[in-house]
């Protein structure tokens, strides 16, 4: 099956660090993030990696089998997030097509 081209628009990516936390502190509070094996999407992290590296580091002291998985649709931004990717951390082209890529 041929490769589709993701769905949606590229955004201007002006995330910093930090800028997230209290929305990671919200998502620690979800059971989701207990279960072993779970999968975390960070999707449209922007033009840094931060806020996927950020959720998996706060995310990973509850539960150090967690996933997170940062998708965007621009190739070199995924790039820069192949070059912070760690065991737990994944970085993959995409967009708002669900599901996720077989392998994730």
């Amino acid at each position: 099956m041929a490769s589709k081209k993701p769905v949606g628009e590229v955004t201007r990516g002006t995330t910093n660090p930090n800028r997230l936390r209290r929305v990671d502190r919200y998502i620690a509070t979800l059971p989701v993030v207990r279960k072993p094996g779970a999968v975390i999407v960070d999707l449209g992290y922007g033009a840094s990696p931060i806020t996927a590296v950020e959720l998996r580091a706060r995310l990973s002291k509850i539960n150090p089998s967690l996933r997170v998985v940062g998708v965007e649709i621009e190739r070199e931004r995924v790039e820069r997030g192949l070059a912070v990717a760690e065991p737990g951390l994944d970085f993959l082209l995409g967009g708002f097509e669900t599901p996720l890529p077989s392998g994730v």
